[in-house]
């Protein structure tokens, strides 16, 4: 938006990704976000042993019949067929404001939007998920229309994949997600609210892996003054 202090250049972030991505320093990436065959094999055999277990009986028969079904057909194995190493144009960047980093250095809460950034002011989300920050710590007085956001705040244990939308009133309309993400803290960019900057790549949606990328992909596409 006009006279944001944190601006983003939506062309050239898209650009610089994909980029990114054709060149060999995007393998951790695409390791990060493919599933290995031995997991797909491991969930197939699973399956099985499940499905089997269940034919015999009378209620889940038609259950374990699916579940065998499902073997069959390779379902389980789509995920390692159909990955984003084939298509890296349905990853998406993602400039994240970081709302609380673990004591290990490493997990931490991040806020973000899919939204493209046109439609939205970069400062007013800093300025978010700075207190966000303030209210996990006390820092910021709670009331009694943070009581959704603090629960969610308040579960910070780690959990590979997951994104859980902003309540209302906190998120004002816009769909904006809290993301447990791994980040390495020599990627920081130290940004204007208190909250730090990551750069990330991410399928879109209400899950999925969320995979920190170098600061650099992001550089000249993200001005700060």
């Amino acid at each position: 938006m006009n006279g944001d202090r944190i601006t983003i250049d939506e062309v050239s972030l898209r650009r610089n990704l994909q980029a990114f991505l054709r060149s060999p320093a995007a393998e951790p990436v695409y390791q990060e976000l493919e599933i290995p065959f031995s997991v797909c094999f491991l969930g197939a055999l699973l399956l099985i042993v499940m499905g089997t277990c269940m034919l015999p009986t009378i209620v889940w028969t038609l259950a374990g019949l699916q579940l065998l079904w499902g073997v069959l057909t390779l379902e389980p194995f789509k995920p390692a067929f159909d990955n984003p190493r084939k298509r890296p144009e349905s990853l998406v960047p993602l400039i994240c404001h970081g709302i609380i980093i673990g004591p290990d250095r490493k997990h931490a809460l991040v806020l973000g939007t899919f939204l493209p950034p046109s439609r939205y002011s970069c400062d007013w989300l800093a300025m978010k998920a700075a207190l966000f920050g303030q209210l996990y710590t006390g820092e910021a007085a709670a009331s009694s229309h943070d009581a959704e956001l603090l629960a969610l705040l308040r579960d910070d244990a780690y959990r590979p994949c997951r994104r859980r939308r902003v309540p209302e009133p906190h998120a004002e309309g816009v769909e904006m997600f809290l993301f447990d993400v791994v980040v390495n803290v020599n990627e920081v960019q130290v940004a204007p609210f208190g909250a730090p900057l990551f750069a990330f790549v991410a399928e879109p949606g209400e899950k999925g892996d969320t995979v920190n990328i170098p600061w650099k992909v992001a550089q000249d596409a993200v001005r700060i003054v």
